[in-house]
């Protein structure tokens, strides 16, 4: 448990050291197919210390990692990097030990706006970056050839996550153009209101493995919409994340469907 700057305590559990090997494993097994990668991955401990230091303490990140707070001081300073080990054992046990939703819901309620528009909540380049560099972690292993984007909003994190994979980013689209062929469906928000949802076929086969990445889930119909027009396609999905939930009435449209949502805030609709 541990007091962020802005006064909220963070409860962060603490993982098994079965749990931190094998996560560990998993990265060392991602990121040792050449000798960038094994840089990439040590560079990456160095630079989630760094964006994590605004927020917790070196006695914090020393009581998540066992590293004396002296050398994780020049690790967040970047005066030297950890060793390809080391650095997959500091990325294990953060991502285990970490709630990103925590930081995630304190943006939201520092916005203190009527409308939750997370354009605005990520606005920051250095959170947009630690929430990227969390979901990583927690997809590493999976082959992730497309992903699709719900929404501008979440293009940020999409795009440091498309250069990781070398996956291509799909956007959902609410108009369609000429001469483009698109799978569509339409969802409707009222008696009076109906939204045209479309992605463009060319851009996914059933030889892919896609990503879905979502800003807000509300009453869960346009990202249900979203995965049927990808259940069209014949592409796998692989992994569904939003990355804020809005009350509780997206729950039932979207609990067969495997959706992950990073946190959730109290609304009635």
């Amino acid at each position: 448990m541990f007091k962020v700057k802005t006064g909220r305590v963070l409860i962060a559990r603490k993982p098994s050291e079965k749990e931190v090997a094998e996560i560990a494993a998993k990265l060392m097994s991602t990121y040792s197919q050449s000798k960038a990668d094994k840089m990439k991955m040590r560079l990456m401990a160095n630079e989630l210390l760094r964006l994590l230091k605004p927020n917790l303490s070196y006695k914090d990140l020393y009581e998540l990692t066992g590293i004396p707070e002296s050398v994780l001081c020049r690790y967040a300073r970047g005066s030297i990097i950890p060793s390809f080990e080391q650095a997959a054992s500091i990325l294990a046990k953060i991502a285990l030990s970490i709630d990103i939703g925590f930081f995630v819901k304190e943006l939201v309620e520092r916005e203190k706006s009527p409308v939750i528009d997370l354009l605005r909540v990520l606005k920051d380049p250095y959170i947009s970056r630690l929430l990227s560099v969390m979901l990583l972690l927690e997809l590493t292993g999976k082959e992730v050839t497309k992903i699709v984007v719900t929404a501008e909003a979440v293009l940020p994190v999409a795009s440091f996550l498309s250069t990781e994979f070398n996956a291509p980013i799909v956007l959902v689209k609410r108009k369609s153009y000429p001469g483009i062929q698109y799978y569509s469906t339409m969802v409707m928000r009222s008696p009076k209101e109906i939204e045209n949802l479309y992605l463009d076929r060319d851009l996914l086969g059933r030889k892919d493995k896609v990503l879905v990445l979502a800003d807000v889930v509300y009453s869960g119909k346009t990202l249900s919409s979203v995965l049927d027009m990808i259940g069209k396609s014949r592409a796998e999905i692989v992994d569904v994340i939003a990355i804020l939930g809005l009350g509780e009435a997206w729950k039932m449209r979207l609990e067969d469907q495997g959706v992950k949502v990073l946190t959730t805030i109290p609304f009635t609709i």
